[in-house]
Order: structure tokens, then C-alpha cells, then sequence
């Protein structure tokens, strides 16, 4: 478990770990153009394959007892994802040129030759998930570790290289990411040998994309609540241009560090999944307390890296001379609040998931959306960057509650309320009265950061000191915490 949290932490922490580096090596608009192309290469991951990587997530437990069936349905997934990815990619090519225009308002947002190269790396992204989500269901980690491994290493390799010493700026690190999923396709054809194959078996696909077809809406949606508000703010700031590319910049040095707790619910969700769904499985017989144990993880792992991200955005100057990125400081901790809203989306879109409820999911998202879009349109002209924060946030309280309501009457759970509601609310109202008062009394940014961080940090260690303990016991000894 605790292996597929820290690989699964470590594969998006790339460009986490690489933030000093663009920092240094782009200017504040071709940082913004670089983020802008990754949240293109997002959105495309959804549409390229149909986003058929996310039924292996449940549909492999259909097949699990039987290795044949399960090698079948590994062998379909994975060849149709790659014959739906080739088609998607050609009809893009086209399409690209047009679209780009439309979407962005900055003619330096070209799609030759930064669309298509974040286009084919989506594709080769989407092949590459499915086989790495059947391992991650296989518990296969030395396989799993090393494909991750490889991915991690190759991007950051080749990224450096390109921007450093080739000097190709944005082009190269987008890439720089192509190259490594290169190398891990090369790999995976190699583990698993035969894996593609043109007799594919269209009844499991057919069910597969019928599951995938009524998520893609919300993760569409998805995408809007985390990354959306880059296009928007590019598309509605009244700045032009150069300008509009920059204030992006300054926003997506803002949520990249804010995004740090999501790659903490990230690694938590992809390293726990397997063993929560088996107990969803068991129904009645399932491990209550296991399951609390798990579900409260979701809540606290995240919750201990937000003083951290604060102390983070509020001392820039140790990552970067550049003036303009000082100004992320006032957003911080709203920011963080924001984002930390979206943990209990992706908390109860589990229970929903498991149950194969993405119908339900799109369906309640779609209310979300109409929050989120209402108000990017109303308050980003008046507001610019705190008018993507007040809409994203309006929109993460909104599909929280309603996921709440329905994930509990589809897979109930009983969920311990001190830890997920009343500690972070405790946490995140510590923080304000700390950046009031120190604000109030003339001490900077950077003070408060590092304030908070400590004071923060040891109140989030003591509520959650019998919450470790457990954890302990859990993972140094799970059969303790086997069904009855």
C-alpha cells in the first residue's frame, strides 16, 4: 500500500519537483504557455481513447477470477486505446488549427507545434494507464514501481536536456514528456509480451466504453475544477497577449504549488483503491475499520502537507529572482482552501465509482458546472485571479454535497466526522487568524509562512497522534485488520 501512495505521488510530482527548475528557465508567459499546453494535454486525455483507462479501474474485477478472461480483457483494453488513440490524433491534427484560435485569445497559444506534440503525448498517456492501472489491480509492484520509475526519470532527463542544453524552451519540455512515454510503451511491450493484438474481443470493450462514455462528462468537469480556470483566465482577463500569458503564469505558479495537496489525496487514493474497493466487495462483511482507517487517510495525509504548500508559496524567493511570481503570496491560503474543498469530491467519488455509478457522478457534476461557469463568466472580469478561486470554490462546495448525499445511499460508510470535518476546519481557521494578526501587525509574507508551518504543522500532528498509531498497527500488520 504504502508503495503504490509513494509511486503514485511520485509520477505527477514531476512537475513539482521540476517547478525551480521552469522557474529559471522560462519566462513568466512561457511558463504560462507551458501550463496551458499541459492542461490541453489533460483535456485530450479524456477525449483520445475515450478514456477506457478508467474502467479497468472496476471492470478488471468482473474478470478477476479468471486469469484467461483477465489476460483478454488486459489484451482489448489495451489495443482498442491504442486504435481509438491513432484515430483521435489524425481528426485532432485537423480540427487543432481550428480550435486553438477559438478557445485562446493569445496568437502565441499555437497548435503547431505545441497542440499536436501534447496531443500525442495524451495518447501515449491513455495506453500507458491502462496497463498500468491492471498491474496497480494485479498488485504487481515490482513491474508497477518500475514503469513508474522509468516514466518519472525519462521526463525529467529529457526535459532538462532539451530546455538546457538544446535551448527549446516550452517545445522541449512538452517533448521531453512525449519521450518518456516512448519509453515506457517500448517497456510495457516488452513485460507483457503479445499484449497487442487485433482480435480484439469488442463485447468487453463495448462494456468498458459504455462505463467510460458517462464518466468522460465528469471528468470533463474534473478537469474544469482543477485546470479550467487557466483558459478561462487567459479567455476573459482584459490583458492582452503577452500580458494575459504572464498573469497566467503568475496563476499557475500559484496552483502548482497549491497542487501539492492534491498529489497528497493523489498518492493516498492510488495507494489505498485496491484495498478499499476489495472491501467495498465484501459488502456487509467488509472491514468497517479498515475502511475508516482508510477513508480518514484521504482527509489527513493532505491536510499535513497545507502549511507546508503556504510556507512554499509565501517564500518565492527561494525558488525564483523574478519579482512578479512574489505577488502568488495573498492567494495562499484561500487558494489552499480551495483546493482542499476538492478532497472530498474525490473522497466520496470513490464509493460512487466502485458501485459503477458514473452516471450519477456526470449527472450531479453537471450541476457543479453550471456554479463553475456561471462563475468564471461573472467574477474573472471584475476579479481576474481571485474570481478563478471564488467560482472554483463555489463549485468544489457544491459537488461535494451533492457526492456526499448520493455516495451514501449507493456504498454508505461511516465516516469519522472529528477527523474529516472538524480538524480541518480547526487547521484551516488557525491559519487565517495567524495571517490576519501577523498582516495586521506589519510582519511580511514570508514571516507568516514560516509561522504558520510550525504552529500549524504541531496542531495537525496532535489531533492526529492516535489516528498514527493505528496507521501503525495497519500497516506494519494488516491481517490484524482482516475481515471477522
Amino acid at each position: 500500500m504504502i508503495v503504490y501512495g509513494v509511486l503514485g505521488f511520485l509520477r505527477p510530482a514531476i512537475y513539482i519537483l521540476l517547478f525551480p527548475f521552469y522557474l529559471n528557465h522560462f519566462s513568466t508567459g512561457e511558463y504560462g504557455l507551458y501550463n496551458l499546453m499541459l492542461d490541453v494535454g489533460a483535456f485530450a486525455m479524456i477525449i483520445v481513447s475515450f478514456r477506457i483507462s478508467s474502467a479497468m479501474l472496476t471492470y478488471y474485477y468482473n474478470y478477476s477470477h479468471d486469469r484467461k478472461l483477465v489476460k483478454e480483457y488486459l489484451s482489448s483494453t489495451f489495443s482498442a486505446s491504442i486504435l481509438l488513440g491513432i484515430v483521435m490524433v489524425v481528426v485532432l491534427y485537423f480540427l487543432g488549427p481550428i480550435l486553438f484560435p477559438i478557445i485562446f485569445k493569445s496568437e502565441l497559444v499555437a497548435f503547431f507545434p505545441y497542440g499536436i506534440t501534447v496531443i500525442i503525448y495524451a495518447a501515449m498517456t491513455e495506453v500507458g494507464t491502462v496497463y498500468i492501472t491492471y498491474l496497480k489491480n494485479e498488485k504487481e509492484i515490482v513491474k508497477y514501481s518500475v514503469l513508474i520509475l522509468i516514466q518519472t526519470l525519462a521526463v525529467v532527463f529529457f526535459q532538462i536536456f532539451l530546455i538546457k542544453y538544446y535551448g527549446m524552451g516550452v517545445y522541449g519540455a512538452l517533448l521531453g514528456m512525449v519521450i518518456g512515454w516512448s519509453i515506457v510503451l517500448a517497456a510495457i511491450f516488452l513485460f507483457e509480451r503479445g499484449i497487442f493484438t487485433l482480435k480484439i474481443n469488442w463485447s468487453m470493450v463495448t462494456s468498458s466504453l459504455k462505463f467510460s462514455f458517462t464518466l468522460i462528462p465528469y471528468i470533463a468537469i474534473f478537469w474544469l475544477l482543477l485546470q479550467g480556470g487557466r483558459v478561462f483566465l487567459e479567455r476573459n482577463t482584459t490583458l492582452e497577449d503577452d500580458s494575459a500569458l504572464v498573469i497566467v503564469g503568475i496563476f499557475s505558479a500559484m496552483m502548482v504549488i497549491s497542487k501539492l495537496i492534491i498529489l497528497g489525496i493523489e498518492s493516498v487514493v492510488n495507494g489505498i483503491r485496491p484495498f478499499l474497493f476489495e472491501q467495498f466487495a465484501l459488502g456487509k462483511h467488509g472491514d468497517l475499520l479498515q475502511i475508516g482507517l482508510l477513508t480518514k487517510m484521504i482527509i489527513i495525509i493532505p491536510l499535513i502537507t497545507v502549511p507546508v504548500v503556504i510556507l512554499v508559496g509565501t517564500n518565492m524567493s527561494l525558488f525564483t529572482s523574478d519579482v512578479e511570481y512574489k505577488s502568488i503570496a495573498p492567494y495562499m491560503t484561500f487558494a489552499c482552501l480551495v483546493v482542499f474543498f476538492f478532497i472530498y469530491v474525490k473522497l466520496f467519488y470513490q464509493q460512487l465509482i466502485f458501485a459503477k455509478r458514473s452516471d450519477l457522478a456526470t449527472l450531479l457534476s453537471f450541476v457543479a458546472l453550471v456554479f463553475l461557469i456561471g462563475g468564471f463568466t461573472y467574477w474573472i472580469p471584475q476579479y481576474e485571479i481571485w474570481g478563478v478561486l471564488y467560482a472554483t470554490l463555489l463549485a468544489n462546495v457544491v459537488l461535494a454535497t451533492l457526492f456526499y448525499i448520493a455516495a451514501q445511499k449507493v456504498t454508505f460508510v461511516r465516516y469519522d466526522l472529528k477527523t474529516i470535518i472538524i480538524y480541518p476546519v480547526m487547521v484551516f481557521g488557525l491559519i487565517f487568524i495567524i495571517e490576519w494578526l501577523m498582516l495586521d501587525y506589519g510582519y511580511s509574507y514570508s514571516a507568516f509562512g514560516i509561522v504558520q508551518c510550525i504552529v500549524v504543522s504541531i496542531l495537525i500532528l496532535f489531533l492526529n497522534r492516535n489516528n498514527f498509531k493505528d496507521y501503525k498497527v495497519l500497516f506494519m500488520n494488516r491481517n490484524k485488520y482482516k475481515s471477522a
